[in-house]
């Protein structure tokens, strides 16, 4: 599946910055258009800005230093855009409103739902129906050897949504490595077993494995095997983890968005 445009969300922290460089590393390999975002409010109380146009004035600043600080930019077809609303609701909206095809945005990432930006991107990525790229702090898309995908075959899915990670896989030029925590593979029932079959044809075009540990928490576990076998990139395909929410309730995808020190690339 083609990778047209990307949108890369940004609040000019120096996180994100760090993660610029990989959105444009990453758009320049698809060949796509990037979107460098920021989404700003009506100054309000005791902020720095007393008027709109003061703020905009200064994003517009930001953006030219970003086209300064990043030579790559003019390798790469690219546009800055700001706008006015509410971060999480307006990148939804205009994910789906511009027909992006990506987005690729930092994380702080946290121990727990109190941390602002890490909630930001939870939220996004519970509610976008696209593929997100999110980076932890000072992770790269570069060098990555191997893609992990936390898979448990309880449900099936669709082949467009295993075609993303296939392209991602080609495109950076890695394997795959599925993963599946706390179940052996002589442990795998009809259903779970058509549906490696499923898997399986759905990467045949690439170098893939199939990979079993034992971990009494899935997170720590998958955690554990990736930092082992040097996996650079974790998908996950929400839902088909589907007893996560009911032991934890709380999403394998979104606790791995506050505790993973390793990019995500997470697949609807």
């Amino acid at each position: 599946m083609e990778i047209k445009t990307i949108l890369f969300p940004t609040d000019f922290s120096e996180r994100a910055q760090l993660a610029l460089k990989e959105a444009i590393y990453f758009s320049q390999l698809a060949g796509a258009h990037l979107i460098i975002f920021h989404v700003y409010h009506h100054p309000v109380g005791e902020e720095r800005y007393h008027s709109l146009e003061a703020l905009e004035k200064d994003i517009d600043l930001n953006f030219e230093a970003l086209q300064k600080a990043y030579p790559a930019l003019a390798k790469v077809s690219h546009s800055f855009r700001r706008e006015l609303g509410i971060s999480v609701d307006t990148i939804i909206e205009t994910a789906e409103k511009d027909e992006i095809d990506m987005i690729i945005m930092a994380t702080k990432g946290a121990r727990g739902f109190g941390e602002l930006w890490g909630s930001k991107t939870a939220s996004i990525v519970q509610k976008v129906k696209i593929p997100i790229i999110v980076l932890p702090n000072n992770s790269s898309l570069q060098n990555v050897k191997t893609i992990g995908l936390a898979y448990d075959y309880s449900k099936e899915s669709s082949s467009d949504t295993l075609h993303w990670l296939v392209n991602a896989s080609e495109l950076l030029k890695t394997d795959v490595a599925v993963i599946t925590v706390d179940m052996k593979e002589d442990a795998l029932n009809e259903h779970k077993k058509a549906v490696k079959k499923q898997v399986i044809n759905q990467l045949e075009d690439i170098p893939y494995s199939f990979n079993y540990s034992h971990h009494e928490d899935v997170e720590e576990g998958l955690m554990s095997f990736c930092h082992e076998n040097d996996i650079g990139l974790i998908s996950i395909v929400p839902h088909t983890y589907n007893f996560i929410e009911e032991l934890f309730h709380e999403s394998l995808t979104q606790k791995m968005v506050f505790h993973s020190d390793i990019p995500l690339l997470v697949i609807k």
